[in-house]
């Protein structure tokens, strides 16, 4: 079996669509959150999930759109494009939307999955390792995805016999590029694919990661789509040029 993971779309189809295609053949799909929010395609992302039938779990952006969280925190940008979002989104999508939970175990697969981290779903980033390692103490399963940053990293630590975490084997590896790791049963990992529609980490290409439940081997890939096409969406619908400038540079 083979998971297709993907997160932070924020409307941006150019980059999704890419990733489906780049993919090719996969089994079920799990989407991290925040498919709305900065891009101009808030209603196609949905669609484009909904024929796909995919697990999504909801983002900040996701439920700000929806009057779920206050945009109090937001910046003015970010702001201004959750209030164009809400105008825009059908009845039907945000409906989905609303239905989607923060945060998701998945027993069957021996994994969970969460937007932001395990202490606040919404609302904290995974940016160091000391929040990385809140979070991994949460963890039931030995593997966690996670969003939010659209950054993409690898953090993984060993446990002992007796299933206790080995601090001293701690480590933080950043995927800007892509990259991949074998998933063993006596580590921990929390892993973030990365971001498929508004990347931050200085490469401006869409992200996403594949698990092969036959190998146990995680894959994080990074694939070209056209920036400019989605650029050019996010000025004509009227939205900050600065959301737009920011996909050339992946920042």
């Amino acid at each position: 079996m083979k998971l297709l993971i993907l997160s932070d779309i924020h409307g941006n189809r150019f980059g999704l669509e890419a990733v489906l295609k780049s993919v090719g053949s996969f089994d079920a799909l799990l989407c991290l959150g925040d498919v709305v929010g900065y891009g101009a395609h808030p209603n196609e992302c949905c669609e484009i999930l909904l024929q796909h039938e995919a697990i999504c779990l909801s983002g900040n952006h996701d439920a700000a759109a929806l009057g779920l969280i206050d945009t109090e925190w937001f910046n003015d940008i970010a702001a201004w494009a959750i209030n164009w979002t809400r105008q825009q989104l059908t009845p039907e999508n945000a409906n989905w939307l609303r239905s989607l939970p923060s945060a998701q175990e998945f027993t069957e697969w021996n994994l969970q999955a969460v937007h932001g981290s395990l202490r606040n779903p919404w609302e904290e980033y995974i940016t160091d390792m000391s929040m990385a390692a809140a979070t991994m103490r949460l963890m039931s399963q030995r593997l966690c995805f996670f969003g939010h940053t659209h950054q993409a990293v690898v953090y993984a630590t060993s446990l002992d016999s007796q299933e206790e975490l080995v601090w001293s084997d701690f480590e933080a590896v950043p995927l800007p590029h892509g990259g991949e790791f074998e998933w063993e049963d006596d580590w921990r990992f929390l892993v973030n694919p990365g971001s498929c529609g508004q990347p931050r980490d200085g490469n401006p290409q869409a992200r996403y990661a594949t698990l092969d439940f036959e190998t146990g081997l995680v894959k994080v890939e990074a694939v070209d789509y056209d920036v400019e096409a989605a650029r050019r969406a996010i000025l004509d619908a009227g939205l900050p040029r600065p959301l737009g400038d920011r996909l050339l540079r992946g920042r």
